[in-house]
């Protein structure tokens, strides 16, 4: 009798291990929580360097937040490339130009969804030999909040034709995850964003 109490109580503390291995990342997946109020996009260098480019601003709504986008630091310059006007910044060897997303997005994110967010903060880059700005140099930063609310992301190259026509459903968002190539560190003065 004492082996089958001892073979019943291991089996009982089997099950709840077993039960704390499909609860326990649900609940880690839910610590992540957005932070609220104004905060620094500051983008990092390979070698850690950091350069602050503008603020985001969220403001609770329901299960997400509306998000607000200024890309104001005084290391933008206006250009004029493609016939029309970009705000860049300058690298040793690249220039790296806004991309204003040019459809309607609602503009609100969640701790799993924060597409809207990378749209905001889609990149070009181009050499200083190149007087245009070419769609297929895409820049695109691929987000995830933390569990201290710190937002951050590495770099992907994507090709932006496929913002020439406008999506075909309403606040859709055309280029997908699918479309992305993480960036070889090499290639781009900065590899990182961060938003505290």
């Amino acid at each position: 009798m004492q082996n089958v109490g001892q073979a019943a109580r291991c089996f009982r503390i089997f099950l709840a291990m077993a039960a704390f291995s499909f609860i326990a990342p649900a609940q880690f997946a839910e610590a992540a929580q957005l932070p609220v109020g104004d905060k620094i996009i500051t983008l990092i260098a390979k070698d850690g360097s950091r350069k602050n480019i503008g603020r985001l601003t969220l403001k609770p709504d329901g299960d997400a937040s509306r998000i607000s986008v200024v890309l104001d630091s005084p290391d933008f310059t206006d250009e004029f490339l493609s016939m029309r006007p970009f705000r860049c910044l300058s690298g040793p060897k690249r220039m790296w130009c806004h991309l204003p997303y040019p459809y309607d997005l609602h503009g609100r994110i969640s701790p799993t969804d924060l597409m809207d967010l990378e749209y905001a903060l889609m990149f070009i880059w181009r050499t200083y030999d190149r007087v245009s700005a070419d769609a297929w140099n895409g820049l695109y930063f691929k987000l995830a909040v933390g569990e201290d609310g710190v937002i951050s992301g590495a770099l992907h190259e994507a090709d932006y034709n496929l913002l020439a026509s406008p999506p075909a459903e309403k606040y859709s968002r055309p280029v997908s995850y699918t479309d992305l190539t993480p960036v070889l560190s090499s290639s781009q003065v900065w590899d990182k964003i961060e938003i505290r």
